[in-house]
């Protein structure tokens, strides 16, 4: 018996923005979140402590994603992603 799978919501603005980034680190960041519909809490994951709303960051290449997960309802929100040293500012 297989889990349920997670829809995951990317608003169009972050997906503009990643539509900026090379071709090769694209499809590297939307394999990663394609994977995030399959296991939120991947290995790998960080929950972050800054916030409180339970967000949640994985690494893709030089990439930083950050999302929200809400289990009641099954979905994965995309809350942004950043190259590694626009993430840290």
């Amino acid at each position: 018996m297989s889990k349920a799978r997670y829809y995951v919501s990317v608003p169009k603005n972050v997906a503009r923005a990643i539509k900026r980034y090379p071709a090769n680190d694209r499809a590297a960041i939307f394999h990663a979140i394609e994977n995030l519909g399959d296991n939120p809490r991947s290995p790998g994951c960080v929950k972050l402590r800054v916030s409180d709303l339970g967000e949640y960051r994985i690494k893709a290449r030089g990439y930083r994603i950050r999302y929200d997960v809400d289990d009641q309802e099954k979905v994965v929100y995309i809350l942004a992603v950043k190259s590694r040293g626009e993430a840290y500012k």
